[in-house]
């Protein structure tokens, strides 16, 4: 019995001494894995949307009257907290992927326009999103937002209520 004891000790004992010189000698291949583990996940953390940048307006769209801004000028506070927070309302819209914001002034009226991209599909959530925005069932001169969505992408143009720039960029992003 005693012999049997020492037999399994010495054998577990090659076994760790084999395991550790296996990784040892694997240590370069070992390296390089980790390395692509980390850059394939670093890319994944902090990679823009495709799907954004198909639909955002480029400047050669649009009339070089329109000047971009780099503030956030949203029409009222609704649409400024949920693009500031669109994580509360996970529950309902499903996970923030990404999300970016354009702005635009054109003759004193100026607005920005909101995009979001969700892990659902953004049809699902809009009726959620016109209430929360507008307090009822269609914009107004108060909560003047136009709501788009296409796929797991909402966007939300906050132009002043009945602009010519918020017409035409509406007309603009629906046509993508």
């Amino acid at each position: 019995m005693l012999n049997r004891k020492f037999t399994t000790f010495n054998s577990r004992t090659n076994h760790s001494l084999d395991v550790a010189h296996n990784l040892k000698n694997k240590k370069p291949e070992m390296k390089k894995l980790l390395i692509l583990i980390v850059f394939i996940y670093s890319n994944i953390g902090f990679s823009q949307s495709k799907a954004i940048d198909s639909i955002q307006i480029k400047s050669t769209e649009i009339p070089a009257e329109y000047k971009p801004s780099e503030k956030l000028e949203c029409q009222a506070i609704q649409s400024k907290l949920f693009y500031e927070n669109p994580d509360m309302y996970s529950f309902i819209l499903g996970e923030t992927i990404d999300k970016r914001f354009q702005t635009f002034e054109y003759d004193g009226k100026k607005g920005s326009i909101l995009y979001f991209e969700f892990d659902k599909d953004a049809e699902n959530g809009k009726g959620f999103i016109e209430g929360l925005l507008w307090g009822g069932k269609k914009p107004n001169k108060a909560h003047p937002e136009q709501i788009i969505t296409k796929g797991k992408i909402m966007i939300i143009l906050s132009f002043p209520f009945k602009s010519k720039i918020g017409k035409q960029l509406t007309e603009l992003i629906a046509e993508k």
